[in-house]
């Protein structure tokens, strides 16, 4: 691909998943995103030019990772890392997203061959300002995140990219922690940017 440069890095795992994270200046949130899916034998991460610790950390954690030197757009760039994904089922998460106990063993179960779908959505679960909340439409949030590898592309939209897939698709019932605002201040950073 172009404008691509590699590093490898192992990273020991129990089930045959791929974890696919992209990234850009994530140092605050990497490890603990990394850190709850320790189960999988791959985590692929593809920075577009992070100027903090995010590649280093990642590196550290076990993930292979990979540079790019342009930003063609979330949904081309999810596609850059399910593209290096090599395992036989894959699990996109945002570098503020956390699997809780419970989806890691409804994942661990649907990777063993338990499942009777290729592609499952999983319920979301976002906080603002520290709260996380259940109710007004944001929870479940449910959105595609685990399927077989070459079941399903993400669409190439430049924002609010979504996966794409013609298969059947199962539910899980265990959470996706989704830490979006920590503080009024992010929000509000975010929202001027």
């Amino acid at each position: 691909m172009l404008g691509l440069s590699s590093e490898s890095g192992g990273r020991p795992g129990t089930v045959a998943l791929s974890v696919i994270v992209i990234t850009r200046d994530e140092e605050a949130n990497i490890a603990d995103c990394l850190a709850s899916v320790s189960f999988a034998r791959e985590c692929v991460v593809v920075d577009s030019g992070s100027r903090d610790r995010t590649l280093e950390i990642a590196r550290a954690a076990g993930a292979r990772v990979t540079q790019t030197h342009d930003w063609p757009g979330f949904g081309a760039q999810k596609n850059r890392a399910l593209d290096l994904a090599t395992q036989p089922w894959v699990f996109s998460l945002d570098a503020d997203e956390r699997v809780t106990p419970q989806l890691r063993e409804e994942i661990v179960a649907v990777v063993q061959g338990t499942g009777g779908s290729d592609a499952y959505s999983v319920p979301r679960r976002s906080s603002y300002c520290g709260q996380f909340i259940a109710h007004s439409g944001w929870y479940p949030d449910r959105v595609l995140r685990l399927f077989r590898r070459g079941s399903a592309r993400f669409s190439d939209d430049a924002v609010h990219e979504r996966l794409v897939t013609a298969a059947a698709v199962g539910r899980l019932k265990g959470d996706l922690l989704h830490t979006t605002y920590p503080d009024l201040e992010t929000m509000l950073e975010k929202l001027n940017r």
